[in-house]
């Protein structure tokens, strides 16, 4: 049983890695001049940054609330109705957007525990 709402995180290996490829791109930048890759190494820098500090999603008693990168974007999913297939998660017909390659390992097999258990019962 949660006590309170479990944050679900992005992999840390996937957000250093996109921040190795930005802090290249970036100092190449440099050395040959401002140009499209400049504006292309800060967006990777942006998106490394919000891999580290901001969550996938949260896991409450009662839904899964998967967040967009960057935004106040949201989707809900009742827990009572996500189910496991082929250890992807769905919710009815639809896929949710909780891709295993990006998630945390431990948050997601603590996600894929709870809907086992919530199934089951």
């Amino acid at each position: 049983m949660l006590v309170r709402a479990m944050k679900i995180r992005y992999k840390t290996g996937l957000a250093v890695s996109i921040l190795v490829c930005a802090a290249f791109i970036l100092g190449t930048s440099l050395l040959t001049g401002p140009s499209i890759s400049t504006f292309t190494g800060v967006l990777a820098l942006i998106a490394g940054v919000g891999y580290l500090v901001r969550p996938l999603a949260e896991l409450t008693e009662t839904e899964l609330t998967v967040f967009a990168l960057f935004g106040p974007l949201k989707k809900h999913f009742p827990l009572a109705g996500l189910r496991l297939i082929d250890g992807r998660i769905y919710s009815g017909d639809k896929k949710v957007p909780l891709p295993s390659w990006v998630t945390n390992g431990d948050d997601f097999r603590a996600v894929v525990q709870r809907v086992q258990a919530r199934g089951a019962g």
